[in-house]
């Protein structure tokens, strides 16, 4: 006789890319091994009432940022991933951003061993290509990363140390880059801002006296993302790289990319909720609090990332989760350039996206595809993330369609949550109901269950060997 399942999910209404359908979901050693008509999963120890609820899969956060252990006051594994599990994200993908930046096989073995003391949900890791080293890149591949990172703008001042190896402001360091990540079989995300440009702008706007938030966002105009998206697009060409850009804000940039895509460049590219829902106008009314790298756009730019978004030319949404305490961007106010730059937008991806689909802006299932499908495919993890079908995890969002969210203080998790005003008070269609991470319940009604070294490391399920290409899935 066949043991009893662990979880049944009952009554609920399962949402996917390819549409939705009202099924019952069985799940047992952390698996879904069942998707039955109502009413015909077999005995469960335990069961959950999903009846008028729908059943999303949990996103995969391909762009996050922690700050341990060099700035753990702003955000650790341990608070990150539990901001992570309160807002519906199942994996986070950490970006190699830290001190010293993640470039060479020790500090990879490192970072993956504190997130194991301190997660709360599923991590993967960013490498960066670091001395361009091809045994290096080889090895860190081998011991799990899930894509290599390059910026091609400079490093902030004081900050060599956790940039070393990443941000290449050099066409023949990308170049090199390109090469090496190719022959490891992973994908290269790329922020694409020129260095040069940004230098001209700045100089101009500090020579002015200018000093307020609008100077840093005049001083990295579209022009600095466009023109480092062409020269990306240009060397990929003899290179033949999968290639994602990262954070695309601008219409400028998304003509770039459709471009190459056109020509059969494999390119890909996602973007954030602070450029689907954000424009200069926040800027002006929240300073500091949305400074970013690229800074926040116009309204036609907004709706061109829309567009794209629609018609496939950037394929997936990420949160570029950047934590920094509310006291740090309150200094903006009076010199914006002594800020660091980002949001701590983990817990708002899935809030703003839900409502955008349930006010009709787009579908759920579309939402689906942005933040979880795709993400998942693209970096290898499809095998068990991003999706529920039988043999994923079971990695899984319940969310209340009729009910409402009031974005305030009190919902967020994490440690840089003061940092958090551009949203404040809005009112989100959909509440979720309850997270669940491998069939445990990691957070509901509001609040975090899991423990911190609970989440495990997600790596691409075949280990990448020379000019190979993951197939995906997590260990």
């Amino acid at each position: 006789m066949e043991a009893p399942l662990d979880l049944a999910i009952l009554g609920g209404t399962l949402v996917r890319g390819d549409g939705r359908v009202a099924l019952d979901i069985g799940v047992r050693d952390g698996a879904v091994v069942a998707l039955s008509e109502p009413g015909t999963l077999p005995q469960a120890r335990e069961t959950v009432d999903a009846r008028g609820l729908l059943v999303l899969p949990g996103i995969v956060d391909t762009h996050f940022h922690c700050r341990a252990p060099d700035h753990p006051e702003r955000e650790d594994f341990d608070s990150g991933t539990a901001a992570a599990a309160a807002g519906g994200v199942t994996t986070i993908l950490e970006m190699p951003i830290s001190d010293p930046a993640c470039g060479t096989p020790e500090v990879l073995a490192a970072r993956m061993a504190l997130a194991r003391t301190q997660a709360r949900v599923d991590v993967g890791f960013f490498a960066a290509p670091g001395d361009l080293d091809a045994p290096l890149l080889q090895e860190m591949a081998s011991a799990g990363a899930v894509a290599f990172k390059v910026m091609m703008h400079g490093f902030p001042p004081g900050r060599e140390s956790s940039f070393k190896g990443l941000a290449m402001t050099e066409d023949r360091d990308v170049y090199r880059a390109l090469e090496l990540v190719r022959d490891t079989g992973l994908l290269v995300a790329v922020h694409a801002e020129d260095q040069g440009l940004i230098d001209l702008f700045e100089e101009r706007e500090q020579a002015a006296g200018h000093a307020d938030p609008s100077a840093h966002a005049r001083s990295r105009p579209p022009l600095a993302e466009a023109i480092a998206v062409a020269r990306l697009g240009a060397m990929n060409e003899a290179v033949g790289a999968r290639v994602h850009v990262v954070h695309v804000s601008s219409a400028l940039a998304v003509e770039y990319i459709r471009w190459f895509q056109g020509r059969g460049q494999t390119m890909t590219a996602e973007t954030t909720p602070a450029y689907l829902f954000g424009s200069h106008d926040d800027v002006a009314a929240h300073g500091p609090y949305v400074k970013v790298n690229p800074p926040l756009r116009t309204p036609d730019d907004q709706a061109a990332l829309w567009r794209a978004l629609h018609d496939g030319a950037v394929r997936t949404i990420a949160s570029d989760h950047a934590p920094f305490r509310g006291a740090e961007k309150e200094a903006g106010w009076d010199d914006i350039w002594g800020v660091g730059s980002g949001i701590p937008g983990v817990e708002l991806t899935g809030r703003l996206l839900w409502d955008a689909a349930l006010r009709g802006s787009a579908t759920l299932e579309d939402v689906v595809r942005w933040t979880s499908e795709a993400p998942a495919s693209l970096y290898g993890l499809h095998g068990r993330k991003g999706n529920v079908r039988v043999g994923s995890d079971a990695d899984l969002v319940l969310l209340d369609p009729e009910a409402e969210t009031e974005l305030t203080p009190e919902r967020f998790h994490s440690r840089s949550a003061d940092a958090i005003r551009h949203v404040l008070g809005r009112r989100c269609r959909g509440a979720i109901v309850s997270v669940w991470s491998r069939g445990e319940c990691v957070a509901a009604d509001g609040r975090v269950l899991a423990s911190p070294g609970r989440g495990r490391i997600v790596t691409p399920a075949t280990t990448p060997v020379a000019t190979g290409v993951t197939s995906g899935g997590s260990r």
